[in-house]
């Protein structure tokens, strides 16, 4: 079966191909997530399968079948632990084990093995294969016939759909995987990286791309071979947001309905689609006219640094400049199993404050005041193993197991750990550059248009300088600035997320924001606010409010 689009491929080609001398594998992988396989009716030489995508867990575990009359016509020519009777490590001698042994490398995942017992038992309590490839299929008709029923205002369809008509009309040719991108109402495409993150918001789970499926890629978007090296000229790479070239999509959208899913998913999706996809006439465009900009020099008007990553941010009047940005921004990370938490995927955090108190002690609040913590700077903490953060190595130090237990108990989560960046590591956590800057008529134009609270706003940008008397979004064209005679160059645009989408009073989302930035950059990259990079750097330096801000275009 494809897992681009869920076409079942004639498994009576097993037969044919053997015929003409052929030894087959079926990759079975996608199908047996949701169809029975009955090997008495086919006999491939081998089958690969995984049995994540049939249950969902344990992860990593498949399975090889190797027909026994096909065992002999592979060899093996390399080994790894636990493969070999003996071996000579001078002439590179081996003798495998047995068959099934000689392919089991290092240490075999028995607690893993031990559970997939549950998963078959989860399979029959659903009432078999039968009974699910029925129930994901009825799903899957349910959700094209709505996908294909979107329409624009100006009677333009909303979704392109992958698939060959012909093979939709059973559960014997088509598995419950719909492969589709969306369409503007002037025939372009959404890019599939819009689509995603405004399903993050509703909380749909989806893929996104190629799905590693070249072939089928090329064969329903229309990419030729040509385009393909042209795309990787332009900077194309598997896995990155680079979904529309030239105006076409590099990949699809891709949802897969399972035993566990329900027609309240597709109502999410719909609801998704409705709101973020399909037109109206109301369209975002600002007037600069009626936007009151006081006539002075733009000044720096807010300061913010945020000690822990992801957690509240802390406004002051100056802050000391360092080579990795604001004195003490990002120094702090708050970890769970060793995974670095962000607010996206753990609104948890914005139970959290933090503070530092005279460059002495962090404070750390839970938002309600009811319980504090403190760690003097000065303590003594344990080197920990290097942590990548946004494609960066960094030096961490553990800040122990008391602190530890407090996030614990703040987060009601388990294994947390509070990490502080290294003091000789020349980086921090940010993501992208030391500091983001961002126009506050900007946020005000924003604010009107979806009636938000502006402080609201601001807070959601997480930014670590504000600037004021500028036109909105006039920052978007800047090459570089000086803020008195410091001097900074522009790095890039940021790029949003679902992030800015969450309340960080209350943890919920909401997508105004997001969508509203959307609608504003209209088919470009959703950006607000720039990265930029001191280049004049000395010890000593100090940026404060009030400071006068020029900006240059050259």
């Amino acid at each position: 079966m494809s897992n681009f689009c869920g076409k079942k491929y004639d498994l009576n080609l097993i037969e044919k191909l053997q015929n003409k001398g052929w030894s087959v594998c079926v990759d079975a992988a996608a199908l047996v997530s949701g169809t029975r396989l009955d090997l008495t009716a086919h006999r491939p030489n081998f089958v690969a399968f995984s049995f994540y995508k049939i249950f969902g867990y344990p992860t990593g575990i498949g399975a090889l079948l190797v027909r026994k009359d096909s065992s002999k016509s592979i060899e093996k020519t390399s080994f790894a632990g636990g493969t070999v009777q003996s071996v000579d490590e001078m002439t590179m001698h081996f003798v495998l084990r047995d068959f099934e042994r000689a392919y089991e490398e290092g240490t075999i995942n028995s607690y893993g093995i031990a559970q997939l017992q549950k998963g078959f038992e989860e399979i029959e309590r659903c009432g078999g294969m039968q009974a699910i490839r029925a129930h994901t299929y009825d799903l899957r008709s349910k959700a094209v016939q709505i996908l294909q029923s979107k329409t624009h205002p100006n009677g333009k369809k909303v979704v392109e759909i992958y698939s060959q008509p012909h093979i939709q009309v059973s559960p014997e040719t088509q598995g419950a995987i719909v492969a589709f991108n969306l369409v503007r109402p002037d025939n372009g495409y959404y890019g599939y990286t819009e689509v995603e993150k405004m399903c993050a918001i509703f909380g749909i789970e989806l893929r996104t791309g190629c799905f590693c499926n070249i072939g089928a890629c090329k064969k329903y978007l229309g990419i030729t071979s040509e385009m393909i090296k042209e795309n990787i000229s332009k900077g194309k790479r598997c896995g990155d947001e680079i979904d529309l070239i030239n105006g076409r999509p590099t990949g699809a959208v891709r949802i897969s309905f399972g035993r566990m899913s329900t027609e309240q998913d597709i109502e999410v999706l719909k609801q998704m689609i409705d709101t973020c996809f399909v037109s109206s006439e109301k369209v975002f465009s600002p007037s600069l006219q009626s936007l009151k900009i006081d006539p002075f020099l733009p000044t720096v008007v807010n300061l913010f640094s945020f000690p822990i990553k992801s957690v509240g941010s802390v406004a002051k009047s100056s802050y000391e400049l360092t080579p990795r940005g604001f004195k003490h921004d990002r120094e702090f990370l708050v970890v769970k199993d060793d995974v670095t938490l962000n607010l996206k995927m753990h609104p948890e955090l914005c139970r959290l404050t933090a503070t530092i108190v005279n460059d002495e002690e962090l404070h750390i609040q839970t938002f309600d005041q009811n319980d504090n913590l403190v760690i003097p700077m000065s303590l003594s903490l344990k080197e920990n193993d290097a942590k990548v953060v946004c494609k960066k190595t960094i030096a961490t130090l553990d800040c122990g197991d008391k602190v530890g237990q407090w996030l614990e108990n703040a987060l009601d989560m388990t294994n947390c750990r509070l990490l502080r960046v290294a003091g000789e590591s020349k980086k921090n956590f940010v993501n992208d550059s030391p500091f983001l800057l961002i126009n506050e008529a900007s946020v005000y134009m924003l604010a009107r248009h979806i009636n938000m609270d502006v402080q609201d706003i601001l807070t959601r940008f997480r930014s670590n300088i504000v600037v004021r008397g500028l036109p909105p979004f006039i920052e978007d064209t800047a090459k570089r600035l000086s803020i008195e005679n410091l001097e900074f160059e522009v790095v890039d645009k940021c790029t949003r997320c679902e992030m800015i989408c969450v309340d960080p009073m209350t943890g919920e989302k909401d997508p105004s924001l997001l969508l509203a930035l959307r609608d504003y950059r209209n088919k470009q990259k959703i950006t607000f606010g720039i990265y930029i990079r001191q280049s004049n750097f000395e010890p000593g330096q100090f940026v404060e409010a009030g400071s006068a801000v020029r900006f240059f275009t050259d």
